[in-house]
C-alpha cells in the first residue's frame, strides 16, 4: 500500500473508524479498506443510498435516526442562578432539558474535550418507571411501518425504538469525546446484543474496549428459573491505542503521551507488601529473578550466600545481567526464599512500582463495586427519605469507572447525559477529595415530573432533574466540596430566526427584523448564548461590574466582556478598551446611533486591537 494511500486510511479510521473494513487486495490478501458509501454518508446531510451490501445493524427508523443526529436547532441555555451552587465560580454544570438538545448544542463548545463519558440508559425492560422504559412499538404501528404483521414475540419490534432513541445521542456523544477519551455505559440482556452492533457502527469495533461484567446483585432472585445476577458496562474508546496500553517502567515516559486511549492501572494492593526484615524503603514483595526466552547473556550461576548451592535459571534466563545482579545484591534487593535457602528472588518495593499499579479484569465485584440496593441506599441516605429513585446506581462503581479512566492532575471532565439521581456528580466530588484531583463534570436530565401520589413529589421534589440537582448539594456539603455547579435549562433561543432567504419573508416580517431580540430576555440569558455562540467555556467564570451605569459582564476575567444595555457611548467603549479584552459583545440595537457604532469599532482597532468585537 502506498504511503499517501495509508496516511488517508489512518485519518479516516481516526475520525470515521466505522468506515474502515476489510477487504481483498490484488494479492488475495485481506486488508484495511474503506467503505465509501459509510464515508459520503457521513459527509452528507442527506440520505445515501450505496449499492454495496455489507454486514450492518438495521431496524426499521434507522435512516431518520441518522438524521436527526444532525438536524439543527434553534434553542439556548438559560442560566438559573437561585438553582445553582456558586454558579459565578463553578466549573461544573447541570443541564435540564432533552439530552439529544443538550448533546447538540455542546457540540459548539465541548467537541473533542470530554475524557470520560459514563451513561446508564433505559434498559428497554418494558417495566413502568417514571422515565420511559418500553420503547415497544404497537404491532398497529409496526405493520404500518414495515409492511409486516406483528408477531408477539418480534424482537424487531421491541427493539427498534430503543435503537433509534439511542443512536443520534451516541454518535453526538462521540463527537464530545477527547482523543484519547472513553465512554462507559450499563446495560442489561435485553439490549447488550444490540448495544453492541450499535456501538461498533458508530464508534468502530477496532475501539471496543471491554464488556464488563458487573456484579450488581449480592443475593438470589428466588422467583424464576434463574437468577440474574450480573448486569453489563460496555467499554468503548474514542481512538484506542494499539500499542502502550499497559503503563511500565519500560513505556513509562512515552505512555502517558502517547495518542489515543488506554486504561490507567488499577491501584495496586498495598496490603501484599510486607517488611519482615524492617527494611528503611518500606514493604516489599518477592519478586521471580528468572523470565522467558533463553538467553547466552543472561544465563550465568548463582551462589547462595547462605548455603554456598549454585543455581542456573531452568530453560529461561535470568532478569538482569550478572553486574546489576552484584549491584541488587549489593544493595540488599536480593532474597533467597523465606527462610534464606532457596532461590533468588527480587526485592520489589511498593513505593518503586505503585505508579505502575496493576491491570484490571472485565468482572466487577460486588464486594469491591457496590451492588443495585447499595445504589438504592447511597441516594436514600443522602436524600432522607426512601424509595424516591429507582435503582441508581452505586457511587463505588462509577467512582472505579473514573479512577481507571481519569487522572487527578488534568482537570479532566466527566460527562453524563442519562443523570438520573447524579451518582455520576457525586462519584466525581468524592474521587476528587479523595486523591485531590480536580475533575470536573457536565450532567444532563430531562426533568421528567413525578405523580403527585410519589414519594418523591411528597418530599418536595417535582421532577427527576430536582432530585438530581439537591443529591449533587447535599454529597457536595457531605464532603466539604466548594466547587458547586452551574444549572442550566434549555429552551428557544433569544433571537429572532433570520436564517431564510430575504425574499421568502414579508414585508411586515423584515419590518420586525429591524430588533432581532425577542422581547422580555434577562441580560444573563444572553450572556449565556452569547458564550455559546462565541465558543466559551460554559463553565467560565463570570463576574458582573457597573461600569457608568450600565451592566458589564466579564467572563473568565478579561477573555470576553459583554454588554446588552441600551444607548451605549465612546465615553462607555472607552472604559472598556482599558481592560484590553479578547472580545467584547454588544446588541445590534444597543448603540446610540449609527455613528456611535461606528465610532467604538474604531476606537478598539486604535487601542485594542487585539479585540474581536461580536454584535449579536
Amino acid at each position: 500500500m502506498r504511503k499517501h494511500t495509508t496516511a488517508f486510511l489512518d485519518a479516516v479510521r481516526r475520525l470515521f473508524p466505522h468506515c474502515v473494513t476489510e477487504a481483498k487486495g490484488k494479492d488475495g490478501q485481506i486488508q484495511p479498506a474503506i467503505d465509501f458509501d459509510l464515508l459520503r454518508q457521513e459527509l452528507s446531510d442527506r440520505l445515501i443510498d450505496g449499492p454495496a451490501e455489507r454486514y450492518q445493524l438495521n431496524w426499521p427508523g434507522k435512516r431518520q435516526a441518522i438524521l436527526s443526529a444532525s438536524q439543527p436547532i434553534r434553542q439556548s441555555f438559560f442560566p438559573q442562578p437561585k438553582e445553582s451552587l456558586n454558579f459565578q465560580t463553578t466549573q461544573n454544570l447541570f443541564i435540564e432539558g432533552d439530552n439529544l438538545d443538550a448533546l447538540k448544542l455542546l457540540q459548539e463548545t465541548y467537541l473533542g474535550r470530554i475524557k470520560a463519558i459514563y451513561i446508564d440508559p433505559p434498559y428497554n425492560t418494558g417495566k413502568d418507571f417514571l422515565y420511559k422504559d418500553n420503547w415497544r412499538i404497537s404491532p398497529k404501528e409496526w405493520k404500518r411501518q414495515t409492511g409486516l404483521t406483528a408477531n408477539p414475540d418480534s424482537g424487531g419490534r421491541f427493539h427498534s425504538n430503543w435503537l433509534s432513541m439511542m443512536y443520534p445521542r451516541l454518535k453526538l456523544a462521540r463527537n464530545l469525546l477527547a482523543n484519547n477519551g472513553v465512554i462507559f455505559i450499563s446495560i442489561d440482556d435485553n439490549e447488550q446484543h444490540n448495544l453492541r452492533k450499535l456501538m461498533d457502527e458508530i464508534f468502530g469495533a477496532c475501539n471496543f474496549v471491554a464488556q464488563i461484567a458487573w456484579k450488581s446483585r449480592a443475593g438470589a432472585q428466588n422467583d424464576t428459573d434463574f437468577s440474574i445476577n450480573h448486569e453489563y458496562i460496555l467499554c468503548y474508546a474514542k481512538e484506542r491505542r494499539e500499542t502502550d496500553r499497559r503503563l511500565s517502567e519500560r513505556n513509562a515516559k512515552r505512555w502517558f503521551t502517547a495518542r489515543g486511549f488506554a486504561m490507567n492501572p488499577a491501584p495496586l494492593p498495598k496490603d501484599r507488601f510486607s517488611n519482615p526484615d524492617n527494611d528503611p524503603r518500606g514493604p516489599w514483595k518477592a519478586d521471580g529473578f528468572h523470565a522467558p526466552e533463553p538467553s547466552k547473556n543472561l544465563n550465568y550461576p548463582i551462589v547462595n550466600p547462605n548455603t554456598g548451592k549454585e543455581f542456573y535459571p531452568p530453560h529461561r534466563h535470568w532478569r538482569m545481567t550478572r553486574a546489576k545482579y552484584e549491584k541488587n545484591l549489593a544493595d540488599n534487593r536480593i532474597v533467597f526464599g523465606k527462610d534464606g535457602k532457596g532461590w533468588p528472588m527480587l526485592k520489589v518495593f511498593y513505593e518503586d512500582v505503585k505508579e505502575f499499579g496493576k491491570v484490571d479484569n472485565s468482572w466487577f465485584e460486588t464486594a469491591d463495586n457496590g451492588s443495585t440496593a447499595e445504589g438504592t441506599q447511597d441516594c436514600d441516605k443522602l436524600l432522607g427519605a426512601k424509595k424516591l429513585f429507582k435503582f441508581p446506581k452505586p457511587v463505588r462503581l462509577v467512582e472505579h469507572l473514573l479512577r481507571l479512566s481519569t487522572k487527578a492532575e488534568a482537570n479532566d471532565l466527566v460527562m453524563d447525559f442519562f443523570a438520573g439521581s447524579c451518582t455520576t456528580a457525586h462519584a466525581v466530588m468524592k474521587l476528587n477529595q479523595e486523591d485531590g484531583g480536580n475533575r470536573r463534570f457536565i450532567m444532563v436530565q430531562l426533568p421528567e415530573k413525578y405523580p403527585e401520589n410519589s414519594e418523591a413529589f411528597k418530599a418536595g421534589f417535582k421532577t427527576i432533574a430536582d432530585i438530581g440537582k439537591e443529591r449533587i448539594r447535599r454529597a457536595a456539603k457531605m464532603l466539604e466540596d466548594q466547587t458547586g455547579f452551574r444549572v442550566l435549562k434549555i429552551g428557544d433561543s433569544n433571537f429572532k430566526d433570520c436564517s431564510l432567504p430575504p425574499e421568502e419573508y414579508k414585508l411586515e416580517d423584515l419590518e420586525d427584523m429591524a430588533d432581532n431580540l425577542l422581547p422580555n430576555r434577562k441580560p444573563l440569558d444572553l450572556l449565556l448564548e452569547a458564550m455559546w455562540i462565541l465558543g466559551l467555556d460554559l463553565h467560565s467564570p463570570i463576574q458582573t461590574k457597573t461600569i457608568q451605569n450600565k451592566q458589564v459582564f466579564f467572563v473568565a476575567d478579561n477573555h470576553a466582556i459583554a454588554c446588552f444595555e441600551e444607548r451605549l457611548t465612546e465615553e462607555f467603549a472607552k472604559a472598556l478598551v482599558k481592560y484590553k479584552p479578547r472580545r467584547v459583545v454588544f446588541l445590534d440595537g444597543g448603540f446610540a446611533s449609527d455613528a456611535v457604532r461606528i465610532n467604538i469599532e474604531q476606537l478598539f482597532q486604535q487601542l485594542s486591537p487585539a479585540t474581536h468585537i461580536t454584535i449579536l
